[in-house]
């Protein structure tokens, strides 16, 4: 037997199940892992026979009403006058017959009479409703119709939740990872632990209120599981096909949508989500920036989280290169306003796709009780721990700050739910929780041009004044790919500053429908930018060819500078002039280009302190050599810088 196993028959004996038992009862009932079970543990010994699970399935199959079979069930009932089912059953209060009524999910009966013995004994029937074995009777007399006799509930209805946090403080931080994950139905011992980190960012949105989550990512890996099988609480959206009415408010019926009645609402297949109503984008936005939306008078706060989850079906280093990362969701979600709202992009490339390794066979906790322990750890708040150790970078705006607080709040109430912690602990939940919102930032300085700017999103240990810089996998991978360009209209420009610091200056121009005007974006220097405007007339005074003057009148050019390494002071117009060129021809500058103020297009060579070439260092010690036209001196440059041009030079 492993620790993990010990540790949990030694700490949870009549809180846990056998995952791996559960699995076999799983091929053959399709039902909610959390219900299924309930069943388990009240129908069967968990040292069953096969020909026993199969027999206890099929009567387990008889109660379970299935909503196609719901007029045959009905039919039963009355032929019987008595018959036992399993179905979902929320119970309402009706004003104008002064007494309880039963909705059953399946059966589709909406005037189940009820006594109130039975509210008074199961509440939570007034709330979310409840599973539960139900013996249902039906009298033929007029205004009687089905009555309810009997409920055996199949969700836990009690939960201590000081007797959980005391529970999991007896596990190693190692052991409680593990546990939890097999918990969930995976088997952690093959996972790394950046791996069993990535996982267990699925849960956080079940733990922290209103978390907007999105996974992208390869299919097979599981994406929707959690959302239909842990927990009534949480929902899934499958198709993509959902109306404001229900989703956020009915304005007839005045009630609540989904947003109101879950704490997870999870759209699956997010590609295909169609709204009718155009507004819906709007009160969407609306409702992840603050968790209200309006309807008509109405103003409605929730807590729900969201979660989109859909497919990437292109290399992910191919997408990176010729679209981002948001490219997979449908046009009307491509709103970089809505995208801005995100905390948290998981990589869904890096999961990977299940096997039937990738299921545990080992005891994990009961679904229902795991599930009443993540409802109320949304009740704790980790948000601001972090400021009390590290320092977040400055230039991070508040939705940043929010989404990385909000990241690491989950993770602490996760696996730290008594709030004991390290700061090694915060570090890594830091670092997670930089890279899943750094990942939306840089696909929004992509897809939005000039209305956002690169972040280092970068932080200081508060102790050691150490700075740490954030560097995302797939960042990796640009790097790896061979003969990666700078998009059309990108050029860098190097400079020595007074003999000795080297300075390094990205140019990049859009162009946009306009009249043919140049534009600038960001600080730059009064004499610079009448230079530069000198240089766009001459281009425009130039005999060009036609689809180029053509561009040259039809667009506007938009200039933004972003200084990588010390402040360039010198003439950029050379640069700006190749930049130039390279947007109205649609190709990319020569890859390893390097343009210095003493850079000339001509066979004159000025010599001085125009530079040779660079030399960038790679993280693994490899190397790249940045060239510019015309020069004479060799600058290197330390390893450390690599990260932050690693995003643009490739190395």
């Amino acid at each position: 037997m492993g620790v993990i196993d010990y540790k949990a028959k030694q700490i949870y004996p009549d809180l846990i199940i056998d995952k791996g038992f559960v699995l076999k009862f799983k091929e053959k009932l399709n039902i909610p892992t959390y219900i299924l079970e309930q069943l388990i543990l009240k129908y069967s010994d968990q040292e069953v026979s096969d020909n026993d699970i199969t027999q206890i399935s099929e009567m387990l199959k008889s109660k379970i009403v299935k909503a196609k079979d719901n007029l045959k069930i009905q039919a039963k009932i009355r032929d019987k006058g008595k018959m036992d089912i399993i179905d979902k059953l929320k119970v309402v209060f009706n004003k104008s017959t002064n007494r309880y009524e039963g909705r059953l999910l399946n059966l589709a009966i909406k005037e189940v009479l009820i006594s109130d013995s039975l509210i008074k004994e199961y509440p939570n029937l007034l709330e979310g409703g409840l599973w539960a074995e139900l013996t249902l009777s039906y009298s033929g007399k007029e205004k009687v119709g089905f009555q309810l006799e009997q409920i055996n509930p199949l969700q836990s209805q009690k939960f201590d939740f000081d007797d959980f946090k005391v529970r999991r403080a007896k596990m190693t931080k190692f052991q409680w990872i593990g546990f939890l994950l097999r918990s969930i139905g995976l088997e952690p011992l093959k996972l790394s632990k950046r791996k069993k980190l990535l996982y267990l960012s699925l849960l956080i949105p079940f733990v922290e209120q209103n978390y907007n989550f999105i996974e992208l990512g390869l299919r097979g890996t599981g994406k929707s599981y959690l959302y239909r099988q842990l927990s009534q609480e949480s929902i899934l959206v499958s198709g993509g096909k959902t109306t404001v009415a229900n989703l956020f408010y009915n304005m007839g019926t005045r009630q609540v949508g989904l947003l109101g009645k879950n704490d997870v609402v999870a759209f699956d297949e997010v590609a295909y989500i169609d709204f009718k109503d155009k507004t819906a984008i709007q009160i969407l936005k609306d409702y992840m920036e603050s968790g209200s939306f309006s309807r008509g008078k109405e103003e409605i706060n929730t807590e729900a989280s969201m979660v989109f989850l859909g497919n990437i079906n292109e290399d992910i280093t191919m997408l990176l290169t010729n679209s981002h990362l948001f490219s997979p969701l449908p046009r009307l979600m491509q709103d970089i306003a809505l995208m801005d709202r995100f905390h948290f992009y998981l990589p869904g490339w890096e999961m990977d796709k299940l096997k039937e390794d990738s299921f545990t066979k080992h005891s994990g906790l009961q679904s229902s009780y795991l599930a009443s322990a993540l409802n109320k750890l949304r009740q704790l708040d980790f948000t601001d721990v972090i400021d009390d150790y590290f320092s977040l970078d400055k230039e991070l705006d508040i939705r940043d700050e929010r989404a990385i607080k909000k990241t690491i709040s989950g993770f602490l109430k996760l696996i730290h739910p008594d709030g004991v912690f390290t700061k090694e602990d915060l570090k890594i939940y830091l670092d997670i929780a930089l890279e899943g919102r750094k990942r939306i930032k840089q696909q929004l300085v992509k897809v939005g041009d000039f209305e956002y700017k690169d972040v280092k999103f970068e932080y200081i240990d508060l102790e050691s004044k150490e700075k740490c810089y954030t560097l995302l996998p797939e960042e990796k991978l640009k790097i790896e790919s061979e003969d990666r360009l700078s998009p059309p209209g990108t050029v860098y420009i190097g400079e020595i500053i007074e003999g000795e610091q080297f300075g390094l200056l990205k140019l990049v121009i859009v162009a946009k429908p306009g009249r043919g005007k140049i534009l600038f974006r960001g600080e730059l220097d009064n004499l610079i930018k009448r230079s530069l405007r000198k240089t766009f007339l001459l281009i425009k005074q130039r005999r060009l060819r036609d689809d180029l003057k053509t561009k040259l009148n039809n667009n506007d050019f938009y200039v933004l500078t972003k200084p990588i390494l010390n402040q360039i002071k010198s003439d950029i117009s050379n640069a700006f002039f190749i930049a130039v060129y390279s947007l109205l021809n649609n190709k990319s500058v020569t890859d390893g280009l390097l343009v210095t103020k003493d850079s000339s297009f001509y066979r004159k060579n000025k010599s001085a302190q125009a530079i040779k070439s660079l030399k960038v260092e790679g993280e693994y010690g490899e190397s790249r050599l940045l060239f510019p036209l015309k020069s004479k001196t060799f600058i290197e440059l330390p390893s450390e810088l690599s990260i932050e041009l690693s995003t643009f030079i490739t190395v």
